[in-house]
C-alpha cells in the first residue's frame, strides 16, 4: 500500500494548483510519481519539467527512448515505471521479445544494433557506475555529444523517478501485473 496518498488539485495552495495543471496537461493526469511529488510542489514542478523535455524533446526515437527507459527501471527493480514504459515500448513498435528480455535481465541478448548499446549503456552506469569506451563510444558516435548527454540525463530522470516510486510505495494501476522478474 502506497505511503502517501496522490495529492489533488483542491489540496494545493492556490499558488501551486498551476503545478498540478502543468503536470495534468502534459501527462494526461497526476498519477505515480507525481502524486506524491506533489507533496512538494516546487520540486514536482522541476522534476516535470525535466521529465518533459528528456520524454517528450529528447531527438532520439521513441522506442530508444521507451527501451531506455524501460532498461532503467529493469536496474533499479521498479515495478510501476516498468509497466507503464514497457507499454508504451510496445506502442512505439518494441517487440514483446524485447520488452521481455529487458525485464527478466537478458537484455541486450536477442538485441542488436544502437538499441543493444544503448541497454549496454544504462547497465553499466547503473551497474559499475561507469560506462566503458566501448560502449560509450558506440552511443556517441550514434548521437553525438549533445543526444548523449541527453540520454544519460534520461536515465539519470528515470532513476530519480523510481526513487521516488519505490521509497513511497505506489502501487501499480488496478489490473497492472508486474512484469520484472
Amino acid at each position: 500500500m502506497a505511503r502517501l496518498n496522490d495529492v489533488t488539485r483542491e489540496q494545493l495552495a492556490p499558488e501551486h494548483q498551476g503545478f498540478f495543471d502543468s503536470i495534468a496537461s502534459s501527462r494526461g493526469s497526476v498519477r505515480g510519481p507525481y502524486g506524491v511529488l506533489l507533496h512538494s510542489p516546487d520540486l514536482a514542478s522541476r522534476v516535470a519539467h525535466t521529465g518533459t523535455f528528456v520524454r517528450f524533446d529528447l531527438d532520439i526515437t521513441e522506442a530508444q527512448r521507451e527501451i531506455i527507459i524501460c532498461a532503467t527501471a529493469r536496474e533499479i527493480r521498479q515495478q510501476y515505471e516498468f509497466s507503464a514504459h514497457a507499454r508504451l515500448a510496445r506502442q512505439a513498435g518494441v517487440s514483446d521479445e524485447v520488452v521481455e528480455a529487458i525485464a527478466t535481465g537478458k537484455a541486450p541478448e536477442g538485441m542488436s544494433g544502437i538499441e543493444a548499446e544503448l541497454v549496454k549503456f544504462v547497465q553499466e552506469l547503473s551497474q559499475n557506475h561507469r560506462i566503458s569506451d566501448a560502449t560509450f563510444n558506440a552511443v556517441s558516435n550514434h548521437f553525438g555529444t549533445e543526444k548523449t548527454v541527453g540520454i544519460t540525463a534520461l536515465i539519470g530522470h528515470y532513476m530519480l523517478v523510481g526513487q521516488i516510486l519505490s521509497a513511497f510505495e505506489v502501487d501499480l494501476p488496478e489490473g497492472v501485473q508486474p512484469e520484472i522478474v
